[in-house]
């Protein structure tokens, strides 16, 4: 044996894909109750719930909190999904349905207290198991087990999931999805403009900057669907002259921070709380950036005069710095410039914020020392997205 991967004839390798679902029929017979568990290599692992035989929610895979908070925020909008929020719903609520799964507790507590209805939950349930299934079935490798446990009560499962039509959207978009070029790219990785110049001649300015507002590396395949109301196949293939050209080229994506562990592996010092500044002129801004930043447990400092803002680092000094682009009398690259001729920051991520979006910008930002690009309007999600990515990098230090 060599350890390289068998390489089947294209039918035989799509049947032995779309096989790997025919266990819900044997489990729907044994009346299975417990876990389907799916495994490639050490790192990802989909867990499917089966209640009496019957699929009741699904978990894991590559980006299981980016997965939740997609959904979630697609058919819940009203909802308060700051990590404070989602913190306190979880402390409220004494009995575990699901182990190790705060993402149905929360949403059966959402249904218990009337926030949301019943088909709310079926939707959302639904489209997270649809992203399993397709990620198993794309993947190569995928050996699995069952771990079983006990029936859940009748109030437990609210709803019911449609397992045939289910299964059956889900074969289609993978058969679809397989007929592609993008047959064995996945659906998580995030489109990034990597030349822009040639799409600026193919399209309208208004398109070209919607573009560039959009694929900033930073929202995956998935997250760009739910983001603009479209099929992830029908995004896909609108983006296939410009990714086939190599304008736009396919990247990985991290995961959203978990709520639940927001400060556990960030204290960049020992036994204090991470401190993180952001450098703004608007006051809106910063207002808003401190709320989210404040809601997940962090030190904030908010620094609305730029020509204080070097002193007032040297004082405070934070973890993190969120820094904008454009400011009057200075900018964003002559503040991170200085920032990085003191010894004090010469480690210190610098996140540079801008509506702008240009690729310019961003180039120009790194070969200052900027750690990375936030383009604004910035969700919640991205911001501690970004402080778990960096400031966990720091720890490690």
């Amino acid at each position: 044996m060599n350890g390289r991967a068998v390489q089947y004839p294209k039918s035989l390798d799509k049947y032995l894909r779309v096989k790997k679902v025919q266990l819900f029929s044997v489990l729907n017979r044994l009346n299975f109750s417990g876990q389907l568990i799916w495994q490639n290599g050490q790192d990802c692992e989909w867990i499917l719930f089966f209640n009496q035989g019957h699929v009741v929610y699904g978990m894991g895979g590559l980006h299981p909190i980016r997965q939740w908070y997609r959904h979630v925020r697609r058919h819940l909008p009203h909802l308060d999904l700051t990590h404070t929020k989602l913190r306190q719903l979880a402390s409220q609520t004494s009995e575990l349905i699901l182990p190790n799964c705060w993402g149905y507790q929360l949403l059966h507590s959402w249904l218990s207290a009337g926030h949301i209805s019943q088909a709310d939950l079926q939707k959302i349930s639904c489209n997270i198991i649809a992203d399993i299934l397709f990620d198993v079935m794309q993947a190569d490798d995928t050996p699995y087990k069952l771990v079983r446990q006990s029936p859940l009560a009748h109030e437990q499962v609210p709803v019911q999931i449609n397992e045939a039509d289910l299964l059956a959207s889900v074969k289609e978009l993978w058969e679809f999805w397989h007929e592609t070029d993008f047959g064995h790219c996945s659906p998580n990785l995030a489109p990034v403009v990597q030349h822009p110049d040639p799409i600026r001649a193919e399209v309208s300015p208004q398109i070209f900057q919607s573009l560039m507002q959009l694929l900033d590396g930073q929202r995956s395949l998935r997250d760009l669907a739910v983001h603009v109301n479209r099929d992830v196949l029908d995004l896909t293939q609108a983006l296939h002259a410009y990714i086939k050209a190599g304008w736009i080229s396919l990247k990985p994506v991290g995961d959203f921070p978990s709520p639940f562990d927001a400060l556990s592996t960030h204290d960049s010092k020992a036994g204090q709380t991470p401190c993180i500044a952001c450098i703004d002129d608007s006051v809106l801004v910063c207002k808003s950036v401190g709320q989210v930043i404040r809601a997940a447990g962090y030190d904030f400092v908010p620094i609305m005069e730029p020509a204080k803002a070097i002193a007032t680092l040297l004082a405070k000094k934070p973890d993190l710095v969120f820094l904008d682009l454009v400011m009057p009398n200075t900018s964003g690259y002559e503040i991170c410039t200085q920032l990085r001729k003191i010894s004090r920051f010469k480690e210190t991520p610098i996140v540079i914020l801008s509506g702008n979006d240009g690729l310019v910008d961003q180039v120009r930002a790194r070969l200052l020392g900027a750690s990375d690009f936030l383009s604004k309007p910035m969700e919640p999600i991205m911001i501690l997205s970004v402080i778990q990515k960096h400031l966990g990098q720091l720890a490690k230090r």
